[in-house]
């Protein structure tokens, strides 16, 4: 394997930090707190763990497969969520682990950022987009 098809595939090389890893440095520590709590109540609802990742880039790399090697990486499971922001690209993508797939389809996801989250990215509220699609989401459970 040649050193660029390695660095394709390696894992997403940032440090998970709780519930909320805001590697972009996008939210406030209120804003970061207010949705520790939130998806730490989720998961303790619903056994669940969803978590959000800001990245500075992708460096070249598709959202779809970021965002599962950062879940698998960090062992969010079969029935985790990972909600992956990287704002360089103006990307968004929300992946649900194999165990949710039925349940929360690709195209729910999509659905989920296109009406819930992406407004109020676009009107520059970040934190609630993430809790619009976090209550979205919720409906999903």
């Amino acid at each position: 394997v040649d050193a660029a098809a390695a660095a394709v595939t390696a894992a997403p090389p940032i440090e998970q930090r709780g519930w909320v890893t805001d590697a972009a440095d996008m939210l406030t520590p209120q804003q970061r707190e207010t949705l520790e709590r939130r998806l730490a109540g989720l998961q303790a609802a619903t056994g669940r763990e969803t978590i959000v990742v800001t990245v500075p880039s992708l460096h070249g790399r598709d959202i779809s497969s970021y965002a599962r090697d950062l879940g698998n990486r960090w062992a969010v499971g079969d029935e985790g969520i990972v909600i992956l922001l990287a704002p360089t690209e103006q990307l968004v993508r929300i992946a649900v682990g194999r165990g949710l797939e039925a349940q929360i389809t690709d195209a729910m996801c999509q659905d989920i950022i296109d009406a819930a989250m992406l407004p109020e990215f676009r009107a520059g509220r970040l934190h609630e987009g993430l809790m619009a699609g976090i209550a979205a989401l919720e409906s999903g459970f």
